[in-house]
């Protein structure tokens, strides 16, 4: 119980009884008791099953949605592995192609040079041979000219000496300028 003393100073003080009457409390808590007993553990057993309810929905919730991000974990774990191997295939599936177009390309590049090689060692054969035969052709044709300028000039001579130990007859000189000249039409 609270009780009202004044103090020197005059104002007005609350002090509890050192003492609180028992009897009373048993009282009132009888009163409420049988006034909201009823009403107030319906209340107790709705929150008691209000809080049960909201605490297995929330560890429900909690079960499910770490089983949905485990879920979710392990698929993106998957797809990211699923797709590190496809990366992997094709960048070595990338290699392998390269790899081969390099040795093609090797293999086309050795066979063009042997072929460049090959051309120019027939091109320098053929040169020299064409030159050989030029320089026989030459030389042939150096030996019959130089044969046939010593006919021309020993048949000359003769007609010289046959000129000059005798008269010229118009008819001889004239078969002899037309043999030469059939001569020398014939050569070209």
């Amino acid at each position: 119980m609270v009780k009202k003393t004044r103090a020197s100073s005059g104002t007005t003080q609350n002090t509890e009884s050192t003492a609180p009457d028992t009897g009373d409390l048993d009282n009132v808590d009888k009163i409420r008791d049988i006034l909201f007993g009823n009403q107030m553990r319906d209340f107790d057993r709705k929150f008691s099953q209000l809080e049960e309810r909201i605490s297995n929905d929330l560890g429900n919730l909690r079960k499910e949605n770490s089983l949905q991000i485990e879920s979710l974990q392990t698929f993106i774990e998957s797809e990211i592995e699923i797709l590190a191997s496809k990366i992997s295939t094709e960048e070595q599936t990338r290699i392998d192609e390269m790899d081969e177009l390099d040795s093609e390309l090797k293999k086309n590049v050795k066979q063009i040079d042997k072929k460049i090689a090959d051309i120019g060692k027939s091109l320098e054969n053929q040169s020299r041979e064409i030159n050989q035969k030029m320089l026989k052709q030459s030389q042939d044709f150096n030996t019959e000219m130089n044969n046939q300028l010593d006919q021309t000039r020993k048949r000359m001579d003769n007609y010289k000496q046959e000129l000059s130990t005798g008269k010229v007859d118009k008819s001889i000189l004239a078969e002899m300028f037309n043999s030469l000249a059939l001569q020398i039409n014939a050569d070209d």
